[in-house]
């Protein structure tokens, strides 16, 4: 896991602007800060994908929307993942929050790069032991694929009891918030073609996100 500075500058929303020495001081701490706070843990389990009707073979759980299923077109099989860089670092931001507002949203901004670079870690990890290429990783409330699929996988992957990771019934967020819930598809590879597992810009519609690489 790690934090790279143009990331998090990305999160903050950095445009090119000029930003001092003392905000380059306040990422390099909080980068610093963020990876001691951090308990990174996942879940992650590999089921066969049946077409009719379209989902996790011996899972009870079925894939919604259209996207999902153009997304896993020509995979025969899944990983789907949980994973979460833990409470301690966010409690960390609320308590900033109160003292000092841009400490604390530099943190948070950290504390996102963490959690993607803690997903991009698990889907390297992998990749290396497939020698078919796995597709970029699927959350729900990409495209059409709903958010409220979120309880399919908290309750498969048994998140509370695994990794601590729990879900608001009423708005299928997870807490602690920096936890990320994902769906991976297993496909044989086109001759030339190279892994695109870290890429997840690539499978978003949203073509005007602030944080869109």
């Amino acid at each position: 896991m790690k934090i790279v500075k143009s990331e998090l500058l990305r999160y903050l929303g950095y445009k090119g602007q000029d930003y001092g020495d003392k905000i380059d001081r306040e990422i390099e701490e909080a980068s610093r800060l963020c990876l001691e706070l951090v308990t990174p843990r996942s879940v992650i389990k590999k089921y066969a994908l049946t077409s009719e009707p379209f989902g996790l073979e011996g899972a009870n759980m079925l894939l919604q929307g259209e996207n999902i299923r153009r997304h896993l077109q020509g995979c025969k099989e899944v990983y789907i993942l949980g994973a979460t860089v833990g409470f301690d670092v966010e409690k960390k931001v609320a308590e900033l929050m109160k003292s000092n507002p841009l400490k604390g949203v530099i943190l948070d901004s950290a504390s996102i790069c963490a959690i993607e670079s803690y997903c991009d870690d698990l889907c390297e990890e992998l990749q290396a032991q497939n020698e078919r290429l796995l597709t970029t990783r699927f959350s729900c409330g990409y495209g059409d694929f709903p958010l409220s699929q979120q309880k399919d996988f908290v309750k498969v992957l048994e998140l509370p009891k695994r990794i601590g990771v729990f879900m608001n019934e009423e708005s299928f967020m997870l807490s602690p918030q920096k936890s990320v819930t994902a769906i991976i598809g297993i496909r044989e590879s086109k001759k030339g073609e190279k892994p695109k597992c870290l890429s997840k810009c690539l499978t978003c519609d949203n073509k005007e996100c602030v944080y869109r690489k």
